[in-house]
């Protein structure tokens, strides 16, 4: 009798990430593709995508897809019952005998810091930011996740165009100099801050503006004080997020904290959300994943079949 397998799937807005486990929690096969979202990619190449990065990910493990006994995916774009039903089908032709769960994408992320376990709170920031909680009841809370128009503070998006407006103004003498001009001048190849002007409005892509924000990181570490207040503020906004969840699920201050992002890899930044959180929730347990989201797919997928 060959031992059950399940399928973990990190479905994102640029790549997607699928992993093969048995029930020891071993990852047998891995396998990355594009987007599994179809408000980034349209429905008919997500589809293909999804079907290929399981189908490169079996292969990998030596399995057939006949052997799944669970599939768990994490995925942006699936909070509406019409996405679900869609996402649900597909899921149900990669392995129609297999048990299916469809989970946000930071719920996936916390189960990998906490090794499975849906309790606690995962922080997300890159080029977005977002914050779920789940307290031991089942109960869940979120905040953030809207989007830069409707505010995520402490997202890649803000703190890019806070560094960006901070050359502009230093440009035009509203304010001071700041070493963020040089950083951002060089990574984007130009030679004065008034190329900024149809850069910024040629494309106003959420990405474009959060590939900025590691040059505040690194001018708030060598001591720029623009840099550093730019992170401070969005420091401060993180951390009124996590807030406003342990709150709302009355989690106390010493709930376990997930920091998951390519913003909140242990660093300068990450750092600074810490002492922020700190300030409210002091025995907070702050957690890295070792893991990455698509394992913690997988982990969630075990737990469905016992």
């Amino acid at each position: 009798m060959t031992s059950p397998i399940v399928l973990g799937i990190d479905g994102g807005g640029t790549k997607t990430v699928a992993v093969v486990m048995d029930a020891a929690r071993q990852v047998l096969g891995r396998a990355q593709a594009g987007s599994t979202n179809w408000n980034s990619v349209g429905v008919e190449n997500a589809h293909a995508n999804l079907h290929a990065v399981a189908g490169m990910a079996l292969a990998e493990a030596g399995r057939p897809a006949s052997d799944l006994s669970a599939i768990c995916i994490g995925a942006s774009g699936v909070d509406r019952p019409d996405d679900r039903t869609r996402m649900q089908m597909w899921l149900h032709e990669l392995a129609p005998q297999a048990a299916t769960s469809i989970h946000n994408d930071a719920v996936v992320a916390l189960s990998a810091g906490t090794g499975g376990d849906v309790y606690g709170l995962v922080l997300i920031s890159g080029t977005g930011m977002i914050v779920y909680g789940f307290d031991r009841a089942g109960h869940s809370r979120r905040a953030g996740g809207t989007g830069a128009l409707l505010g995520d503070p402490g997202s890649g998006y803000a703190i890019g165009a806070d560094s960006l407006a901070a050359v502009m103004w230093a440009a035009d003498g509203r304010g001071p100099e700041t070493c963020l001009t040089g950083a951002i001048l060089d990574q984007l190849g130009m030679a004065n801050p008034t190329e900024l002007i149809p850069w910024t409005y040629a494309d106003t892509a959420w990405e474009r503006f959060a590939s900025v924000a590691p040059q505040a990181i690194r001018c708030a570490e060598a001591g720029d004080p623009i840099a550093l207040a730019i992170l401070e503020k969005a420091a401060h906004g993180l951390a009124v997020a996590v807030q406003a969840v342990a709150g709302g699920l009355a989690m106390g201050d010493d709930f376990p904290l997930v920091m998951a992002g390519g913003l909140l890899r242990p660093g300068f930044y990450a750092g600074l959300v810490e002492q922020a959180v700190k300030a409210f929730a002091p025995s907070v347990a702050i957690i890295h994943p070792q893991a990455e989201p698509a394992v913690g797919a997988g982990l969630l997928a075990l737990r469905a079949i016992g």
